[in-house]
C-alpha cells in the first residue's frame, strides 16, 4: 500500500529540514537513496513525490538553512 505523507518545516530557526527518501535493497543489496527534498523555510512542505510503501522509508534530519 502507498501512504502519502506531508512533512512541514514548522520552525523559524536558522535551520532547515532534509527529507531523504530511501528504497530498501532487494536480495541483500544495500538500500538506495532515491532523492532528498530540502525544506529551507518555515511552512515549506514536502511534495506529492514523498510517500511510503513496504519497500520505501524516510529519514528526516535538521540541516543548516540554505544548504
Amino acid at each position: 500500500m502507498t501512504k502519502h505523507v506531508r512533512i512541514e518545516n514548522a520552525d523559524t530557526a536558522n535551520f532547515g529540514v532534509a527529507v531523504e527518501v530511501w528504497d530498501k535493497g532487494i536480495d541483500g543489496a544495500p538500500d538506495a537513496l532515491a532523492f532528498t527534498e530540502k525544506l529551507n523555510f518555515p511552512t515549506a512542505m514536502t511534495s506529492a513525490a514523498v510517500y511510503l510503501t513496504s519497500t520505501r522509508y524516510l529519514v528526516v534530519r535538521e540541516i543548516p538553512a540554505g544548504s
